[in-house]
């Protein structure tokens, strides 16, 4: 398939029937608009959040769409590692496996500092250390369903303000900046994805990393002021409609197979909407440093207190 030439939209999904797809932040925005077409297609889908009012109305609208559609709320917060771990025990007794792990919630410019239940710097503590501590906890059922997991990024997180430094994840060496934070927590996703596909393809689970496109989300509603009111015009008359910029996750969701990369050997490469249609970019070139991978992975487990196991038990 030629990514720059084909057009690929959200009518090419294949049937999802018997597939077992868990979305967090499915409620809303870009991952309420992926929960509602992959449930048209068959999927099993778990809508995850921490608001169970909102996540239960998700699913019933959900269900207005596709009445026979298979879907449910489940509540876990990613702000809180205690809760990702009780979600996981629960899911893991049930001895059912994922097909599909949709890295999707996340924060964005939180204006002052702010930290999660467990003390890390908002950003990185959701987008980036609370998907890293989920995905661990449910690497078995991963496992058993040769699970592909697509972490959403973000177009900052191959600006320079990304660059970030494993050993200050939470960049308290450094005055806060909100977009800094959103930015450095969005890098780390792009490392975390290129990574996981590095350590895991070997046990039959593949790794994508995906920039939606700028799009008019709940995300934005933290940037206040004259700044938030232009970034959120420019969101509205330059930016995709939600279901185009879902178009981008489902993409990499469902596409054939993960690239390969010269730079850094078997790789989930870097999915971005291009000539009007998803395609493959490559990794940017902030996530290719191995090094700098391996440490922010080796500083993960510390900070979330889980081990990644890639052996069948």
């Amino acid at each position: 398939m030629d990514l720059q030439h084909t057009k690929w939209t959200q009518a090419q999904l294949p049937s999802m029937t018997g597939r077992t797809v868990f979305v967090t932040g499915g409620a809303s925005g870009i991952g309420f608009q992926a929960s509602k077409a992959l449930a048209a297609c068959g999927a099993r889908v778990i809508v995850l959040g921490r608001d169970r009012i909102k996540g239960e109305a998700a699913v019933e609208a959900i269900r207005e769409h596709s009445p026979d559609a298979v879907l449910e709320f489940q509540e876990m917060d990613l702000g809180r590692l205690a809760s990702i771990a009780a979600f996981a025990e629960r899911w893991l007794a049930t001895g059912d496996p994922v097909h599909l792990l949709l890295n999707v919630a996340g924060v964005m410019a939180v204006p002052r500092r702010e930290a999660t239940a467990d003390g890390f710097e908002v950003h990185m503590g959701t987008n980036f250390l609370g998907h890293f501590a989920l995905t661990a906890h449910l690497l078995p059922a991963l496992r058993s369903g040769h699970a592909r997991i697509v972490t959403v990024s973000a177009a900052v997180g191959r600006w320079n303000m990304a660059r970030l430094d494993p050993e200050d994840l939470h960049a308290e060496r450094q005055s806060y900046s909100p977009m800094g934070a959103y930015a450095r927590s969005k890098l780390a996703g792009i490392m975390f994805a290129v990574e996981l596909h590095r350590r895991a393809s070997a046990c039959g689970i593949t790794s994508v990393a995906v920039d939606p496109g700028t799009a008019v989300t709940n995300l934005q509603r933290n940037v206040a002021g004259l700044k938030g009111a232009i970034g959120r015009a420019l969101s509205t008359t330059l930016g995709y409609p939600l279901t185009r910029a879902a178009e981008n996750v489902l993409f990499a969701a469902t596409m054939s197979a993960p690239t390969e990369s010269s730079l850094i050997g078997p790789s989930p490469g870097y999915v971005v909407q291009r000539c009007a249609s998803p395609g493959d970019v490559g990794i940017p070139p902030l996530a290719r440093d191995a090094r700098v991978r391996e440490a922010l992975w080796r500083k993960a487990e510390l900070l979330t207190a889980v081990t990644y196991s890639f052996t069948q038990h």
